[in-house]
């Protein structure tokens, strides 16, 4: 059960390097790319870099698949996917944290 945890840690985990290596890299080049454009890139990057780490969830998971090819292929395709999620939590994160913070929300006391 922890191997099938741990599988889903890597998979969340690749898919935040990549959405940050995507924003990296547009970031550095001084470019917006539209949406459907950036999306390949994600997808891309994605399946390059499950193909580079020649891993597999499915493998992790114990799920067959027919052809070798088709396990980091499919695994690159989910970290892909996975890269939209990760603004939303970052900005939820970000706003529970600084909900905590009074520092602002005080009125300055007279002398």
């Amino acid at each position: 059960m922890t191997q099938q945890v741990y599988n889903f840690a890597i998979l969340v985990l690749l898919a935040l390097a990549t959405y940050k290596t995507v924003d990296f890299v547009l970031s550095l080049l001084g470019m917006e790319l539209p949406t459907s454009i950036k999306t390949f890139v994600t997808l891309g990057i994605g399946v390059l870099a499950t193909e580079l780490l020649d891993y597999s969830v499915f493998s992790g998971w114990h799920i067959a698949v027919r052809d070798a090819w088709m396990g980091p292929f499919f695994t690159g395709l989910m970290v892909g996917a996975l890269t939209y999620v990760w603004p939303t939590v970052i900005s939820t994160v970000g706003s529970i944290a600084h909900r905590g913070d009074s520092s602002e929300s005080r009125t300055p006391r007279a002398a």
